[in-house]
């Protein structure tokens, strides 16, 4: 078979990317399925993460291909775990999904392809790939409510032109049609929303057992109102989110929200309803996919959280490479450290992250 008919696909084990093996191979390729080692020593209970790489290695072995795993775990602490904590203890919160596709998941599997001399690798993310001129440009996948394309503006036009997904074009039923079809067990497994290392989604007790030092140096402060009255006590600035109502035990006469966290006078500022909703934010470390920074202001679409319905905005270039960001309408609890995702239509411009939500630099 011709050299440029091998492909690496990422194998969790999972629905996604087992289809994706098979949806390859119908179309002529010679798979190598590769499983990446991150978050195996912080998960204690194993089930929780259903033995990713037994399960991928039964998949290969399904499929007829040749399994590899690969140990990542140091840069997964380095590069995701630590990026993590510092988000966290800087009053942040972070997307580690994200960080994980630039820094880890692209960059091992376009080594391992390197090493072999295969060109492609593929994965079981929902989202297209469209080459227009010289450039590799990202879209929306098909499927609304499986749509990734949110966590992938950071990858290069050159990383996304060596990258094939193979599931952008048809929606979740139609993946689990085919391994119901198929008779694979993935085709009743239950799709986890947790982060991969915190399977519960508890990242305060993560932070407790991982960075106990860090924690004991955050001290319990205020919680303030809008005009910087103390209304309460708070256990430690970094147990609480932008937008988060439960857990605070405030008693306000009607709902209240973490407005702003400032990890620099241990205080957490509360509002209520109508003071969550913003009109603009900074972003920084933006990443543009389709040809390089664009000169002046432009109007576009952006989401400033992956399950946010995107909202009209008006983009304008500040100095150090910011940029302000005008909504066309209120956006409620926009988060720093959160990702702030351009679009035009369907299609991927670029991204940020999320500096501040107010509309002063």
């Amino acid at each position: 078979m011709s050299t440029k008919k091998n492909i690496i696909v990422g194998m969790s084990g999972g629905v996604d990317s087992t289809v994706a093996v098979y949806l390859l191979q119908q179309k002529g390729y010679h798979v190598l399925g590769v499983t990446l080692q991150l978050a195996d020593h912080y998960i204690k209970d194993k089930s929780k993460q259903s033995h990713v790489i037994e399960k991928a290695k039964a998949v290969c072995d399904r499929f007829g291909i040749e399994h590899r795993v690969v140990d990542r775990m140091t840069g997964f602490d380095i590069c995701v775990v630590k990026y993590f904590a510092d988000s966290y203890f800087s009053g942040n919160t972070p997307n580690p999904c994200v960080q994980c596709n630039l820094l880890l998941k692209w960059d091992s599997l376009l080594k391992i392809a390197d090493e072999k001399g295969i060109k492609n690798i593929a994965t079981g993310h929902y989202a297209k790939i469209i080459k227009e001129g010289k450039n590799h440009c990202l879209y929306k996948g098909v499927d609304p409510v499986k749509d990734q394309s949110y966590f992938l503006w950071r990858l290069t036009s050159e990383q996304l032109g060596r990258t094939v997904f193979p599931l952008g074009d048809m929606t979740k039923t139609e993946i689990k049609r085919i391994a119901k079809e198929l008779h694979l067990p993935q085709s009743n497994q239950s799709e986890s929303q947790d982060v991969c290392f915190i399977p519960e989604n508890d990242y305060k007790l993560f932070l407790k057992q991982y960075f106990p030092n860090r924690m004991n140096e955050v001290k319990p402060g205020d919680f303030v109102d809008m005009e910087g009255n103390i209304v309460g006590k708070h256990e430690g600035y970094y147990r609480y989110t932008i937008g988060q109502r439960k857990g605070l035990g405030l008693a306000m006469g009607e709902p209240v929200y973490v407005r702003e966290i400032h990890p620099s006078s241990n205080t957490v500022m509360i509002g209520k309803a109508m003071d969550m909703e913003d009109m603009g934010c900074i972003v920084s470390e933006v990443n543009w996919l389709d040809g390089g920074d664009p000169e002046g202001s432009q109007d576009i679409e952006v989401k400033v959280r992956y399950r946010n319905k995107g909202v009209s905005a008006r983009l304008e270039p500040l100095e150090h490479g910011k940029y302000h960001i005008m909504f066309s309408e209120p956006v409620f609890a926009v988060t720093p450290g959160q990702s702030a995702v351009f679009y035009k239509g369907s299609k991927v411009l670029g991204g940020g992250v999320i500096l501040s939500n107010t509309q002063d630099e």
